[in-house]
């Protein structure tokens, strides 16, 4: 336990940054000592058995390690007060009393305006990449890579230059140039110059360039190609959708293959409906799939064909026009 008491005193204490309240960074890293949220501060609420730390709960950058050496520089000049800067915010060694020496530490930098907020994000944002960085990820460019507080990445992942990543994300594979938000990148899996929230990319799968998860489960081995967009559905083990495809409310089977341009129609303008695609089948190029509907494994769905019935597995699928070829007068 810490040699000290600490009192947040409460001001826009709901305040987030990089994924957490700021009253949340102060009550982490002060968690080995006795500490109080408070909104007024009266003499008769500070102990005098030891020194007291007040501290605005807009000012996240405050460190245990900070808050100790200054009072170690205290006791050696003789004071027994040090303010902040503004108001009661201060460390003091016996109780209320005032002197006339203050501080202007970056570390007591507050959430106030663009400049300062500017400021505090920038510290918390190399503190984030840097304690990435001593765990073992894999990071070539800290400045162009964005990483929130809540995240975790595992030792050996890779964040390549031009990422976002945000919110309750787990990262264990590699992602680059894209926004990741609430999403699992499992083991050897690549997120490229994509979107992904509220999702899973199995292990092994690869997903874009210039894709778009939204509560999507993306199983092994999958390939999620450039311009495909995955909304609430699972694809399962080796799943192929190379390009400008659409899969909406729709569960596909394992190692089957999703051609160019096909569209899951999952809303009638009104309800949404989902599909149910099995494991092995060929959906070809340009297929709309109006929901709801079920295909069966095995089945393949020739290109340009618009299916609206149920398909039985192992079967054949075409409705297409005819194609009329005459000879140009």
């Amino acid at each position: 336990m810490l040699n000290f008491y600490v009192i947040f005193k409460k001001g826009n204490f709901e305040n987030k940054i990089l994924g957490r309240t700021t009253a949340e960074y102060l009550d982490r890293e002060f968690s080995g000592c006795d500490r109080i949220f408070v909104d007024d501060i009266g003499e008769n609420e500070v102990p005098t058995d030891k020194p007291v730390v007040i501290i605005d709960t807009d000012s996240p950058l405050v460190t245990v390690k900070c808050v100790t050496g200054l009072i170690e520089r205290m006791k050696r000049r003789g004071l027994n007060a040090l303010s902040f800067g503004d108001g009661i915010c201060g460390i003091y060694l016996g109780g209320f009393q005032k002197t006339d020496y203050s501080t202007d530490l970056t570390e007591f930098s507050k959430l106030g305006g663009a400049k300062s907020y500017n400021i505090v994000y920038n510290i918390l944002k190399g503190r984030i990449i840097d304690r990435h960085l001593e765990s073992g990820v894999i990071i070539p460019s800290a400045d162009t890579v964005f990483v929130d507080d809540t995240v975790i990445l595992r030792e050996g992942s890779e964040v390549l230059p031009f990422s976002r990543i945000t919110g309750n994300s787990e990262i264990c594979g590699r992602v680059e140039a894209s926004y990741v938000c609430d999403t699992l990148v499992e083991e050897s899996a690549t997120v490229l110059y994509s979107h992904a929230v509220c999702s899973r990319v199995g292990a092994r799968a690869t997903v874009g360039p210039f894709a778009r998860l939204r509560n999507a489960n993306i199983g092994e081995g999958c390939r999620v190609g450039d311009f495909v967009e995955v909304k609430a559905s699972t694809l399962g083990g080796g799943v192929k959708c190379a390009h400008l495809t659409y899969i909406g409310d729709a569960d596909v089977g394992d190692k089957t293959n999703v051609g160019c341009g096909t569209v899951f129609c999952n809303y009638d303008g009104k309800n949404k409906y989902r599909s149910s695609v099995g494991e092995n089948c060929f959906i070809g190029a340009n297929v709309n799939l109006v929901a709801p509907l079920e295909i069966g494994d095995g089945a393949y769905v020739a290109a340009g064909t618009t299916v609206t019935e149920n398909v039985e597995e192992n079967s054949f699928t075409i409705g297409r026009n005819r194609a009329v070829s005459r000879k140009r007068e």
